[in-house]
Order: C-alpha cells, then sequence, then structure tokens
C-alpha cells in the first residue's frame, strides 16, 4: 500500500472545515431535507461528523457496546445525538477539532477525508448546491477507496477488484481490468454506492454497478 493511501491529517481537517462551511450556509429547511445517505438529512450528517471529534475512545466504544456492537446502529444513535444542538455548535465543533484523529487507532486519515467527502456530497447533491471537493481532498479518497487494506471499514474491498478507475478530472487512476471512467467525484460515490453509475463510461460500470 503505498503512504498516499493512509492520508494526511491536513486532507482530513480541510474536509472538515469545508463540511462545516457549508454546513453554515443551509437554511433551517434545507437542514431537514432528504440527503444521498438513506434516512438522515443534512443535520444528522453534521451530527455524524462532529460524533468523530467529539468522543473519546471510551464513550465510542460504550455507544457500539450499547448497540450490540452493530455499526450501523451506533451510527445512527450516535447521529442522532451530536446533531442535537444548535448546528452553529456542531459545525464549531468540526472547525475547532478538525484535526483531531478519530477516535479509535485504526482509523487512518485517509478513512475520515473520505467519510466527510462522501458525505459532503450526499448533501450537496440533493440540495442543489454549486461547488466541489478539494482536489487533494478527492485524489486522497479515491486513493484510501481503493488501494487502503482499511478501506474494508467502509466498504466491502471486493468492489474494486478487476476495475481500472480513471478520473477525467483530476490527475487520479488506480487499478487494472475493466474500465470505470468520469468525474472523480462520480467514480468516489459510485465505490461507497451512490446512484452515480449514469456519470461513468466504461466496461466496468456495470459491475461496480452490482
Amino acid at each position: 500500500m503505498s503512504d498516499s493511501a493512509n492520508g494526511t491529517v491536513e486532507n482530513a481537517a480541510a474536509a472538515r472545515r469545508a463540511f462545516a462551511d457549508m454546513i453554515d450556509g443551509l437554511t433551517d429547511e434545507q437542514l431537514e431535507q432528504p440527503t444521498l445517505c438513506d434516512q438522515w438529512t443534512p443535520r444528522h450528517v453534521a451530527g455524524h461528523l462532529a460524533s468523530f471529534v467529539e468522543m473519546s475512545l471510551p464513550t465510542m466504544m460504550l455507544s457500539m457496546a450499547k448497540a450490540g456492537f452493530n455499526i450501523d446502529k451506533a451510527w445512527k444513535a450516535n447521529a442522532s445525538k451530536y446533531s442535537a444542538p444548535p448546528i452553529g455548535e456542531v459545525t464549531a465543533a468540526l472547525r475547532t477539532h478538525a484535526a483531531k484523529p478519530a477516535p479509535m487507532k485504526a482509523f487512518p486519515p485517509g478513512l475520515t477525508t473520505t467519510d466527510v467527502a462522501v458525505h459532503t456530497q450526499d448533501v450537496r447533491r440533493p440540495l442543489g448546491l454549486e461547488g466541489s471537493l478539494d482536489p487533494d481532498v478527492l485524489r486522497e479518497a479515491l486513493e484510501f477507496s481503493t488501494a487502503s487494506p482499511k478501506r474494508k471499514i467502509l466498504l466491502d474491498p471486493k468492489r474494486t477488484e478487476g476495475l481500472r478507475f480513471e478520473a477525467t478530472d483530476l490527475d487520479w487512476s488506480h487499478g487494472e481490468g475493466d474500465l470505470v471512467s468520469g468525474p472523480g467525484e462520480a467514480i468516489l460515490l459510485a465505490i461507497h454506492r451512490r446512484d452515480t453509475f449514469d456519470e461513468l463510461a466504461g466496461e466496468g460500470v456495470d459491475r461496480l454497478r452490482t
């Protein structure tokens, strides 16, 4: 695995700050709209991301235990809890602790960068907001999602096996096999099971879609 697949604190912090800026620009109505993340509003997504800078390791482990060590259930409970304060407090926490590592040492900076990058688009796209991910943040998220063994925390590594990814708007490519090409953000979202497949081209798209 290349060092770049581990990610950097700088990109994780930049992604968190940019997400906070986006959320601060939303109206109360927009904060309650659907996102690409099932059953979560932008407020819930913000709470989810804030939980990783607010929780200590013991607090995170306790939340996991309460959820029967079901990660999805724990994430949903934490998203509700940490989205409850006024949204300005939620985004302030993301900014203040932007460079804070995730509570679990097994979570490298690249995981944080990827999680924030995907969730940024989960919020932005349904609301029709303008903007794009910072190229360094996007490149790191793509690299983590395709090259890091720890990507299994976020996705099934088999999704990217036997595929060649080529971003058409970014100096990035990875892998060997059937081609999947298109905008970097669309590739990233498709890898993480968001429906951006119509924005992609190549014989590997149908495989990625399954």
